[in-house]
């Protein structure tokens, strides 16, 4: 007998581990010699047939018999059954003769007289064939299959037992019961992850952008055949982002060929009812089920319903009427007469006050500014509460809508805000170039649109572009608005402000802050105010004013403190580190990071990750630092910051350098810098700079170290930072002292005794334990005999009223490194074993490893502890547990992540087993 080979090459599986599991189990029993049955069950597009495939590309060492019903053959008696037995008829005659007689009429004439000795008959081949070879029977749709076929199969499915025959089945959900005895396999929906896998796989060598790739994610629920026909519908622009997808959006292929037939099929009325479901479907914001009842449809009683149910386009649930599959709302959306949907559109504008701009918009073919202006006022809502991208949406269909070339443009570039503010950056640029076709016509009405546009335009250039280009057109901005917009000129002043402080050009910031002061003054709105003493106080800060500028920068501190706007939050978190006050960062930048995901504003959340990662790096929490930084360098890239994905990889490198992960630390260094050159961008270039000579101290190598340190503080512009020259003075003294310590010869200490007192100065000003603790650490080091001894053990103990547990560490190692060479070994090791437990638990491998030279060397034995149970999970189980830990919700979770709380669900039970803990107060006390 010739055997059906399986298929050459099958399509990979996301999201079916589980799935998989049960049809090997399937394949493996019947190895063993025992039959096995299983019914695979699936709504439409859910890879009943994908698993199939997969299950005999799985089975080469099978005889497969396959059969795939169609609903044209439902009603010829056995066709089902011909198609599954046609391969094996090379061994009819084995078969007795009245069997064989039967099996041959019924496959011929369609019919017989004789049911029960057809069905030994086809249980009897199927025998014979399992004598020679294993067996694999998979049947798809058996929904479809003819009533006689499926009658026989059944037959059959329940009398093998120990043939070696495995029979896989597959149905549609709701469509066929199970024989008695037949488990049942449900395919689950997919989750996000593995949706997206599967479209980035669809897609290659072009794989969507992340947002788009989330939004297709999102409309196919999980189902893979939606997410496919979503996607083959989808052009290059809308793949990229510049154009939004439709709303809903168009999808291709047989499935929604077949929705689409079915809708066609219908009475007008029960038409026009589906197309109000599916146009409500689409409304930018999320959009509540209809139900029979609401929106004015309580003339319209369940019987409505039937005839759509029965199609498959509907369920009904309790009252609930929802659209049955993801793709029934494109289909019938974008598959039936224009003005059907426009009649759909009006009727719900009638219905659904929330939403009655955009209905009457999209019923709308001509030019109407009453339409656009409601439109408009949506969109501002939308801002504020549902986020930025639908408002986007909105701002661009009044746009559309609206007659005035002026009024035009000004919401075409308002669109572009908002979608630059959503993180969609070829949209903007698209939105852009439309508004840039409609300013020759204005005329001397273009200004009030060109500094939209030009705002927008200097932004991005600032968060993607050359950081002195950014200046230099926000500057020019600033210089020629004239007096009454003084709001625009200060918000223009400040972001030129802040591409002077990426660039590390700190005289161009210093003639920026005086400017905007001069203008402005006091500031009379509350967030003139939050600018004005934030320029003033980085400026005084940076200029060696210490007591003036700490103090301008905690009324910033105050004053985001009592707001929910994520970018003031986001000064205030940059302001609270500037002041040494850590922990008072951590929660205003993570704040800033959750008010911009509530909101929508995805491009504020890889800013507000950037210093939330610096933030929890100097309170020395170190898993959930990389946590932030690695989903902030995926945010960042997804958005097309590339100069904030730039501060993160030199935020991930400083966090290299401490775990002792060499090639990691050069390579996120590397390109970090390379970005830098290119973009002049002297922050993220010191903090890469920074990483490298950290890297080079924690391995020893001080001579290295303390040339890299002592070039960084001596970098301009491009090169390097003040804050960077600041917070890295520690490290300068250390390795410094350390060289000078092995390598005698000429005094190397000179040179940081300026940057000490620096130091010392800002410390004092803050106020804060952990700022006092390393200045007088630097002292100990710069000294010696008894004075280091004192100053020492008075930075251990600032350092335990503080928060870092990693700082206390190292300035247990120095002095405990002190405490040696003074020959005092038993304090010594008291404070080098106290360093070694903490380095181990942070999975500080360089730091341990010189805390157990120095134990060694005090003829100490190193003591051992388990490593931080934290650091087992990954990136985006530490997000979770970190929000979990705060005591936000599964649901609240799900929201701020953008995850099914499914997702979270799974992510939380994983982090439980691996922190080994069973309730979340116990996950609040490790990871809070």
């Amino acid at each position: 007998m010739t055997r059906v080979p399986p298929s050459t090459r099958v399509a990979p599986l996301y999201g079916r581990d589980q799935e998989l599991a049960a049809t090997r189990d399937l394949l493996r029993a019947a190895r063993s010699g025992r039959s096995r049955i299983l019914l695979v069950r699936g709504e439409p597009g859910s890879g009943r047939s994908a698993l199939l495939a997969r299950t005999r590309a799985e089975a080469p060492d099978f005889t497969v018999l396959a059969a795939h019903a169609t609903p044209a053959e439902r009603r010829l008696a056995f066709a089902g059954l011909h198609q599954l037995l046609r391969p094996a008829m090379p061994y009819l005659p084995r078969l007795p003769a009245a069997q064989r007689d039967a099996l041959e009429r019924s496959l011929e004439c369609g019919r017989t007289n004789r049911p029960f000795l057809l069905s030994v008959a086809a249980l009897g081949l199927i025998t014979e064939i399992a004598a020679e070879h294993l067996v694999l029977i998979c049947v798809d749709d058996v929904h479809l299959l003819d009533a006689p076929s499926r009658e026989v199969l059944a037959f059959a499915g329940r009398r093998l037992a120990d043939e070696g025959v495995a029979a896989l089945l597959s149905a549609a959900s709701g469509t066929y019961e199970a024989p008695d005895g037949v488990p049942v396999l449900d395919l689950r929906p997919l989750d996000r992850e593995s949706t997206g896998r599967l479209i980035d796989a669809a897609a290659a060598p072009d794989p969507p952008a992340e947002a788009v790739r989330a939004e297709l994610a999102g409309l196919a629920r999980g189902n893979p055949g939606a997410a496919l026909e979503l996607l083959a519908a989808a052009g290059p622009d809308e793949r990229s982002g510049a154009t939004d997808l439709g709303r809903p959006p168009r999808s291709r292929g047989d499935l929604t060929d077949a929705y689409t037939d079915r809708a066609r099929r219908l009475h007008a009325s029960v038409r026009h009812r589906l197309l109000r479901l599916a146009a409500a479907s689409g409304t930018p914001g999320p959009v509540p089920a209809a139900r029979p009842g609401s929106a004015r449809e309580e003339d319209e009683p369940a019987p409505w319903w039937g005839p759509a149910a029965d199609a498959g386009l509907v369920r009904l649930d309790a009252g609930r009427v929802a659209l049955a599959h993801p793709l029934v709302g494109p289909a019938l959306y974008h598959g039936l007469p224009a003005p059907e949907r426009h009649a759909a559109h009006r009727a719900l504008a009638r219905h659904s006050p929330a939403d009655a701009a955009w209905h009457r918009a999209a019923a709308r073919t001509d030019p109407d500014e009453t339409t656009a202006a409601d439109l408009c006022v949506a969109a501002r809502e939308r801002m504020g509460r549902r986020g930025h991208a639908p408002a986007s949406v909105l701002f661009e269909r009044a746009a559309d809508l609206t007659p005035a070339a002026a009024a035009r443009a000004m919401r075409l570039a308002e669109s572009a805000r908002a979608a630059w503010l959503s993180g969609n950056h070829p949209r903007t640029l698209r939105l852009l170039d439309r508004v840039g076709d409609e300013l020759p016509a204005l005329g001397e009405s273009a200004g009030p649109v060109r500094d939209h546009v030009e705002l927008v335009r200097a932004d991005m250039e600032l968060r993607s572009g050359v950081a002195i280009a950014a200046f230099q057109r926000l500057r020019s901005f600033a210089d020629h608005r004239p007096h009454h917009d003084s709001a625009l000129a200060l918000r223009a002043l400040h972001q030129a402000g802040e591409a002077c402080c990426l660039s590390g050009d700190h005289t161009r910031y210093f003639a920026t802050a005086e400017r905007a002061l001069a203008l402005h003054g006091s500031g009379r709105r509350p967030q003139d105010r939050l600018l004005l003493d934030y320029m003033a106080g980085k400026a005084a800060l940076f200029q060696g004013r210490h007591t003036e500028g700490v103090a301008a920068l905690r009324r910033v501190t105050a004053a985001a403190d009592g707001t929910d706007d994520p970018q003031h939050l986001l000064l205030g978190g940059i302001a609270g580190l500037l002041c040494g006050d850590n922990l008072g960062a951590s929660v205003l930048a993570g704040r800033a990071a959750d008010h911009a995901r509530r909101t929508g504003a995805a491009s504020l959340v890889p800013r507000a990750l950037e210093f939330l990662t610096y933030a929890e790096l100097w309170l020395g929490r170190l898993s959930l630092a990389e946590a932030c930084a690695t989903e902030g360098l995926r945010l960042a890239e997804a958005t097309g910051q590339d100069n904030c994905a730039g501060h993160h990889r030199a935020g991930l490198a400083l966090l290299a350098a401490i775990h002792g992960a060499e090639d990691v630390c050069r390579d996120r260094a590397k390109a970090a810098l390379a970005l830098a050159d290119s973009h002049d961008l002297g922050l993220p270039a010191g903090l890469a700079s920074w990483a490298l000579a950290l890297l080079d101290l924690g391995q020893g190598r001080v001579d290295e170290a303390a040339s890299r340190l002592a070039s960084l503080h001596r970098a301009g512009p491009g090169r390097s930072h003040t804050a960077v020259h600041l917070l890295s003075t520690p490290h300068l003294v250390e390795a410094t002292m350390r060289g000078a310590a092995t390598e005698p010869g000429p005094d190397r200490t000179g040179a940081v005794h300026a940057a000490v007192a620096t130091f010392e100065r800002w410390a004092e000003a803050t106020g804060e334990a952990s700022a006092r603790a390393l200045a007088l650490r630097c002292r100990a080091l710069l000294g010696s005999g008894r004075e280091s001894t004192d100053l020492f053990g008075r930075a251990v103990d600032l350092h335990a009223s503080g928060y870092c547990d990693l700082e206390l560490a190292r300035t247990q190692l120095l002095f405990g490194s002190h405490l040696r060479r003074e020959r005092g070994p038993a304090r010594a090791r008291e404070h080098l074993t106290a360093a070694l437990e903490t380095f181990e638990l942070l999975g500080a491998r360089p730091w341990a490893e010189q805390a157990r030279a120095e134990l060694r060397a005090t003829r100490g034995r190193p003591a051992r502890r388990e490593r931080d149970p934290v650091r087992q999970l990954s990136p985006q189980q530490l997000q979770i547990a970190r929000h979990v830990a705060t005591g936000s919700t599964n649901r609240e979770v799900a929201a701020l992540l953008f995850l099914s709380p499914r997702t979270v669900d799974h992510h939380l039970r994983n982090i439980y087993a691996k922190l080994g803990i069973r309730s979340r107060v116990e996950l609040a006390r490790l990871v809070g």
